[in-house]
């Protein structure tokens, strides 16, 4: 861009004049509305206008920047957190998988999350056998708790990852199989005179710790809840 110098007289009123206006016009161009695709006025509402007809109507659309996101709480590869960026995510990572993010200036959000009109928003964890034998692998001599990763086993599960003892229909497809950063995980109840100290990750991880003196009973179980956030 060619640099244009101004000389005027002190003094001058028409040159003050003329020189108003330079700043004005310039004013006006810095603050102009832009349409992209084609000549037409855009919208008194847009700063940014993409069409390509007087109609409105495009043959093409918007590619958002592609990038690859490790997780909704970090920021990577932004180097802060911008409340309003939108993105496309390439990466299946944590608790991030392919599509569209929003930043709410605290974590990426997924602007169309997997879950279907039919998907439930929440579930029953699949039915499982919670051990209370010591000798169990799950069990902790040092800190006397049970470990059981309630996430992995629905992933299992939903999975049909042991044909052994799993079966689907004639045609069927495929379960669902969310991350499990996608959920949330309650325990609804649970038999207090067996179970005690329990604790849930936010991951799906539960723990628990057994009395010393128990009786088995039909109560004796627990109801987990999977929520889809």
């Amino acid at each position: 861009m060619k640099q244009i110098t101004i000389f005027m007289k002190k003094g001058t009123t028409l040159n003050r004049l003329l020189l108003l206006c330079l700043v004005i016009c310039f004013c006006q161009i810095t603050q102009a509305q832009v349409t992209i695709g084609s000549n037409e006025t855009p919208n008194v509402d847009a700063l940014l206008d993409l069409t390509e007809t007087g109609a409105g109507t495009s043959t093409k659309g918007l590619l958002l920047p592609r990038v690859s996101l490790s997780s909704t709480a970090l920021a990577s590869p932004l180097s802060a957190h911008v409340a309003g960026m939108t993105v496309y995510n390439t990466a299946t990572a944590g608790d991030v998988t392919p599509g569209h993010y929003y930043n709410d200036g605290n974590k990426w959000v997924k602007l169309f999350p997997e879950v279907s009109s039919v998907t439930p928003k929440f579930f029953y964890m699949p039915s499982i056998v919670l051990p209370t034998d010591t000798a169990d692998p799950s069990y902790n001599t040092g800190t006397q708790e049970f470990t059981i990763d309630l996430y992995a086993l629905y992933g299992e599960q939903f999975g049909l990852t042991n044909s052994a003892s799993s079966v689907k229909g004639a045609g069927a497809t495929t379960l669902p199989v969310l991350t499990s950063g996608a959920l949330e995980y309650f325990i609804t109840y649970y038999d207090n005179t067996v179970f005690q100290n329990i604790t849930l990750s936010s991951t799906g991880v539960l723990k628990y710790k057994l009395f010393a003196q128990f009786t088995y009973s039909e109560k004796t179980f627990m109801n987990i809840v999977f929520k889809v956030k």
